[in-house]
């Protein structure tokens, strides 16, 4: 398995052992600052094996890389860092909130 951190022109632009989410969010603020007009896509991110099966379509906000601790740096910016457990509580508890949404409409 690779650790390069790809860019959306395909261009290896970092590298993140899969390790710990903050050396990822180090490296993604490295590469935001250093590389201009190449953006990196969560699907860029190296160890993408790494998310437990039930987030790989998470959609309600973005999930950039899950560590081998099951911690996932999150957000648009890259900025926050969220237990696999608590995404999953909110996964959940949006579950139900849609299902409720379906059965009063």
């Amino acid at each position: 398995m690779s650790d390069d951190i790809v860019s959306r022109s395909g261009a290896v632009v970092g590298q993140w052992d899969g390790k710990d989410v903050k050396d990822l969010q180090q490296e993604l603020a490295r590469i935001k600052r250093e590389v201009s007009g190449d953006k990196v896509e969560p699907s860029g991110v190296s160890h993408q094996d790494q998310f437990p099966d039930d987030l790989k379509n998470f959609t309600a906000y973005i999930l950039w890389g899950c560590d081998s601790n099951n911690v996932c740096l999150v957000g648009s910016g890259a900025n926050r860092t969220e237990s696999v457990e608590s995404i999953r509580e909110f996964y959940g508890n949006q579950i139900a909130k849609d299902a409720m949404a379906r059965h009063d409409g």
